[in-house]
C-alpha cells in the first residue's frame, strides 16, 4: 500500500463542528502522541498526521507558519479544517489562557479595556510581548497605598482583681 492508502485508511468520519460546512476526520486514538495529535510512519519517519495530510492536500506549509485546527479537535486530519497561521494567531484563536486574557473587554472589576486611555501595556520580562493592564485600577491600588493607615484602637485598660473587688 503507498503511504496516501494507508492514511486513508486509518481515518474515520467524525461530527461537523458548527464553525465549519465537513465533518472532522479523525485519526485513530492508538496512534496520537502525548498532546493528543496524530503520528504517522511516512517516508521512512514518523510525522504529525495533520501535518501530512495538509501537505498532502495544500502542498508544503510556508516557513514560520504552524498549523491551526479550525475544528479545535487535535486529532483532526481533515486539510480544510486546516489553517497554515503565525503562531500569534494560532495561540490567540485558542481557549488558553493567554487567548482569554487577549479577548477580555473588561478588567475584573468592570473598567473597560477596549479604550486604549484606560490600558496600559507593561513589559515585564515574563511577558515580552506585553500585558495590558488597567490604568483605573492602578490608580486607585496607587491612591490606597498614600492614603494614611487609620491608627489602631487603643486597648481599653485593664482593672485589676482588687479594682474589680473594690468596685
Amino acid at each position: 500500500m503507498t503511504p496516501a492508502e494507508r492514511f486513508a485508511a486509518k481515518v474515520t468520519a467524525g461530527p461537523v463542528p458548527a464553525n465549519l460546512d465537513t465533518p472532522c476526520q479523525l485519526w485513530p486514538e492508538t496512534s496520537l502522541d502525548r498532546d493528543g495529535y496524530g503520528r504517522f510512519w511516512a517516508e521512512g519517519r514518523v510525522v504529525p498526521a495533520h501535518r501530512y495530510a495538509y501537505e498532502q492536500h495544500r502542498g508544503p506549509i510556508p516557513a514560520g507558519l504552524e498549523l491551526d485546527h479550525l475544528c479545535t479537535v487535535r486529532r483532526c486530519v481533515a486539510a480544510d479544517h486546516l489553517d497554515a497561521v503565525d503562531h500569534r494567531t494560532n495561540v490567540l484563536r485558542s481557549n488558553g489562557p493567554s487567548a482569554v486574557n487577549a479577548r477580555r473587554t473588561e478588567c475584573v472589576n468592570g473598567h473597560d479595556l477596549t479604550d486604549p486611555a484606560n490600558v496600559h501595556v507593561a513589559y515585564p520580562p515574563s511577558h515580552p510581548r506585553g500585558m495590558r493592564k488597567c490604568r483605573t485600577c492602578a490608580r486607585n491600588r496607587a491612591r490606597r497605598t498614600r492614603e494614611p493607615q487609620l491608627a489602631p484602637a487603643a486597648p481599653l485598660p485593664t482593672r485589676t482583681t482588687a479594682e474589680r473587688t473594690a468596685a
